[in-house]
């Protein structure tokens, strides 16, 4: 009986060691997160050329839209929260499934304030509360790069501001704000002709940005992608996820190894 209760417990732990490595080889080395702005069809709304850029350019990318209302007025707070906490749960969401996959997040107007918020922290209105980020610092490690455009949160003076407005968005970020943790991989793009990221009339504007910065934010990616990944990000090769699955093999397989000892050292 005992004889067969081990061969019972090989059998399953070397299926869960199968479904373990298929799962990681099907991993991406490469995610893009997009979120659409205010009032757009779920999907990606306008971040979707960039996003489309990214996974074109990589082979083997994949990409998710972040599931949330993006309402406007009176529920644009309500949105807000429910949008950060989409960020964060679907990234962890993913990282906890590929955790070897680099990250790529897009966002646009509102999805920008979600990814701004999750990412820096708040507070934001009654939509944040804290000051801290929320996602995991786990998770943040393997973000490569995180591009907003039309951001509300705008604030002048930020190392990662790209473009020409020096006024504010509508729930502006305070003076002296910074992001220390992800400064260095954010890129964010407002006009001074925007009314939702600055203090501009033209709402015209504000749809600009794909056309206007797309090139410009996806040769950002593409070079920290390059960095992060320590090869052409056009690869599609991934040494650093196979030397993990042979890691977690050997793990696996020693600790197999001694308790069938001791199963049968107690038979």
């Amino acid at each position: 009986m005992k004889v067969i209760t081990i061969l019972s417990f090989i059998g399953g732990a070397s299926s869960a060691l199968a479904v373990s490595l298929r799962r990681q080889s099907d991993c991406p080395a490469i995610h893009v997160f997009g979120a659409r702005e205010t009032t757009a069809p779920p999907g990606f709304g306008s971040s979707q050329l960039v996003v489309r850029m990214i996974t074109t350019a990589n082979s083997g990318a994949t990409s998710e839209a972040i599931i949330y209302p993006a309402s406007s007025d009176p529920s644009y707070a309500i949105s807000v929260s429910a949008g950060i906490e989409a960020v964060t749960k679907q990234a962890t969401a993913f990282h906890q499934q590929c955790p070897e996959s680099r990250i790529v997040m897009v966002g646009y107007s509102q999805g920008a304030q979600i990814m701004d918020d999750a990412f820096c922290g708040g507070p934001d209105g009654t939509s944040l509360n804290t000051t801290m980020s929320l996602v995991p610092k786990e998770v943040g490690n393997m973000v490569a790069a995180i591009i907003m455009m039309g951001n509300p949160r705008h604030v002048d003076g930020l190392p990662f501001n790209v473009g020409t407005a020096v006024e504010g968005g509508f729930a502006a970020r305070p003076v002296g704000f910074q992001c220390p943790a992800y400064a260095s991989i954010i890129q964010s793009y407002c006009d001074a002709t925007d009314p939702f990221c600055s203090k501009g009339v033209d709402a015209a504007s504000h749809q600009a940005y794909p056309m206007k910065y797309g090139q410009q934010a996806f040769q950002f990616v593409q070079k920290k992608l390059n960095a992060t990944v320590g090869t052409s990000a056009s690869n599609s090769t991934r040494p650093a996820s196979s030397e993990g699955v042979k890691v977690h093999d050997i793990g696996f397989t020693q600790l197999l190894a001694a308790t069938i000892l001791a199963l049968l050292f107690m038979a």
